[in-house]
């Protein structure tokens, strides 16, 4: 009988004690557990369905550098100016003559002897410039285009477009690529030598003459085809934003050829004496005077024209 009293008393304190005991114990967090979000996915740095836009600066190399020697010589054969004589003299015996050239048969002339750039696109072996294009990549290795170009060609822009097909294989930021185009190119200019005289008149006679020779270039306004061969790197920077760099080789082909002509030049005038005899009196005498020049007339065409070009930019894209 003790025992279960005593059974009994413990459980009685044991229940009276345990709200106590819980009461003095931590009291439970109302906050939910945080959980931890994983880090979002790298970027996709080169993505199906992609347009590019890249904008560079290039250099250009002409393929047929250095220039020809073109002497400095007269063209004119034989080189007599058209004159006007008047001769003193007494029973035909000249005692002295003053030479003039009259202004109506002395024009300013100025012939093309030779062609010197041997480059006939830059006018020189170089050149600078730059360009732009679009691209859509349908897939993530490849894309079509449009690119524009412009390159200072001497004196005369040099300029084109073409439609671009691009392969590239993208690992990481790095994307390696060849690429290929066709259009067309318009401008730039080839040098040529000419020969160059300039008269002074005073009161309609020539009191001067000054012959010079001068290279300056010669315009080529026709357009023809190009073509386009590449290779190059991009370097992503950011999921949008990458750089570029490539070099292509360039083939300007498909315009009708015309080679350049020459042509004959034939300057005829009149050469005037007048003779005042102090017994015979005055007697006027006249021959004609032709000169004749052989002149380069620049043709036009397709050749050596093709050039390399290296070319650095920005890629933007979206």
């Amino acid at each position: 009988m003790k025992k279960l009293t005593l059974t009994f008393c413990a459980l009685f304190a044991l229940v009276v004690a345990a709200p106590a005991l819980y009461a003095d114990g931590p009291e439970p967090s109302s906050k939910e557990k945080e959980v931890m979000q994983p880090a979002p996915p790298v970027c996709d740095f080169y993505r199906a369905h992609e347009w590019d836009l890249s904008i560079w600066g290039a250099y250009a190399f002409a393929a047929d550098t250095g220039q020809f020697n073109v002497p400095n010589d007269d063209p004119f054969f034989p080189d007599e100016d058209v004159t006007n004589t008047s001769v003193l003299a007494i029973f035909g015996t000249t005692i002295s003559s003053s030479t003039t050239e009259p202004a109506n048969f002395n024009p300013n002339e100025r012939v093309n002897i030779g062609q010197v750039s041997k480059n006939q696109l830059f006018a020189r072996d170089d050149a600078w410039g730059g360009g732009a294009d679009v691209k859509y990549f349908w897939s993530r290795y490849f894309g079509v285009g449009l690119e524009g170009v412009g390159l200072a060609a001497k004196t005369n822009f040099a300029g084109g477009g073409l439609v671009t097909l691009t392969g590239r294989y993208p690992f990481g930021r790095f994307a390696p690529y060849v690429t290929g185009g066709i259009g067309f190119i318009d401008g730039g200019a080839t040098l040529y030598k000419f020969f160059n005289e300039k008269h002074t008149f005073l009161n309609g006679v020539v009191t001067n003459e000054r012959e010079f020779w001068t290279v300056d270039p010669v315009a080529n306004n026709h357009v023809r085809a190009l073509g386009q061969i590449g290779a190059g790197l991009e370097f992503r920077v950011t999921c949008h934003i990458g750089l570029m760099a490539d070099f292509t080789w360039n083939f300007v082909f498909g315009q009708e050829d015309h080679g350049d002509k020459i042509h004959l030049i034939t300057e005829q005038g009149t050469s005037t004496t007048t003779t005042n005899d102090l017994i015979f009196g005055t007697s006027t005498t006249s021959t004609v005077v032709i000169n004749q020049a052989l002149e380069l007339r620049p043709g036009h065409g397709s050749d050596n024209q093709d050039f390399g070009m290296a070319r650095f930019g920005v890629t933007f894209s979206y």
